[in-house]
């Protein structure tokens, strides 16, 4: 046949020019293919990172809630609207450092009953107290609420040596009892997995690295985005007993005790101010009833571990001569204070304020 005098050379040899490119094609994609199986393999080799969590407010953050429809139908007097929590770069509750040169600080580690969400900025019990004894000793007082909902006495003591130690405050405070009672009953352990609460997490990958850890390797850890991260484990409050319970509990008080002293500190121990009466009324049932419905207990056996754990704190303040302020027993167990069974309202807030600053001040003097 002929050359047709207007092909070019590529035109002539198109079979050959496309077996060409195809080839090259192919070498890339294997390539790429044989890259990709590299950093698949590499990355099953790396395994993951874990971490030990601080449970805090995100530093410099400025966020607003409001309450649940499910707290808003059973809490006495809690209102609808956006409460505005803010946080230091410290990741302590706002106001925090009002003086840049204080005569003394006190720092407050415990969870939602410390951290105060649902009110005012200023009318938080770990603020106020700053102010009272400011305005009682004539000193330059910082406060800082370091309250985070959910943290039990253990996430306390990370927070304790993670950013408190290094601000060298002249006292810490801890209060802390209803999230160690149900972590400890429901988990069994404080090393127990947990997709929020847990001690140690993974730390957060893309989505081809969580396929590999879940799939490869074969790591699936509890998902923090689960309705319910207990569901699993809700039979083991069954079973929980008081005694193994508040074993554990003493050791963190008693650590917290040691910690503090040895880093010149003085460690103050507060019990939980709450409304497990022995006769509660009906709103209060009505709120709480659901959570023992799920574990199958009763609110007689869940008040006795609570209240085996307050009484914790108070044989270890007494054994190791720290300070007690009984909040368990001065604040009086009615929804004119708490609009649950254990939230402060404003004027539950007020009334801890003043206890806790009259307590403090032979400490500050």
């Amino acid at each position: 046949m002929a050359k047709d005098p207007h092909e070019n050379r590529f035109e002539r040899n198109r079979k050959a020019v496309y077996a060409v490119v195809f080839s090259l094609v192919g070498l890339v994609l294997l390539g790429l293919a044989l890259l990709a199986v590299k950093v698949v393999r590499d990355e099953v080799n790396r395994g993951y990172e874990r971490f030990l969590i601080m449970r805090e407010h995100r530093p410099s953050s400025d966020l607003s809630k409001a309450p649940s429809r499910d707290l808003l139908a059973v809490a006495d007097g809690l209102e609808d609207k956006l409460y505005r929590l803010r946080a230091d770069e410290n990741g302590f509750i706002k106001p925090s450092a009002v003086h840049e040169k204080p005569d003394a600080s006190v720092v407050f580690l415990g969870g939602s009953t410390t951290e105060c969400h649902f009110m005012g900025e200023e009318e938080r019990f770990p603020y106020l107290v700053g102010r009272q004894l400011e305005a009682s000793l004539g000193k330059r007082i910082n406060s800082y609420n370091g309250g985070y909902a959910g943290n039990n006495t253990l996430h306390c003591l990370l927070l304790l040596q993670g950013k408190v130690l290094p601000m060298k405050p002249r006292v810490a405070v801890l209060m802390e009892c209803i999230n160690d009672l149900t972590f400890l009953a429901v988990a069994g352990s404080y090393w127990s997995p947990s997709a929020t609460r847990g001690l140690v997490q993974d730390k957060q990958y893309n989505l081809v690295k969580q396929w590999i850890i879940h799939n490869l390797i074969g790591h699936k850890p509890p998902s923090a985005a689960r309705d319910d991260e207990f569901a699993d484990k809700r039979s083991m409050a069954q079973k929980f007993e008081p005694e193994a319970i508040t074993r554990s509990y003493r050791l963190n008080l008693e650590h917290f005790i040691f910690i503090c002293r040895q880093h010149g500190i003085t460690p103050v121990l507060m019990t939980q101010f709450n409304r497990y009466l022995e006769s509660p009324d009906e709103n209060l049932l009505r709120q709480l009833k659901p959570m023992f419905d799920n574990w199958h207990i009763t609110y007689e056996q869940y008040r006795t571990g609570y209240m085996a754990l307050n009484d914790a704190m108070r044989d270890v303040a007494r054994e190791q001569k720290v300070q007690l302020i009984d909040l368990d027993r001065l604040v009086p167990k009615t929804k004119d204070y708490m609009y649950d069974v254990v939230h402060l309202n404003a004027n539950g807030s007020r009334f801890v304020a003043d206890v806790v600053s009259k307590s403090l001040e032979p400490v500050l003097r």
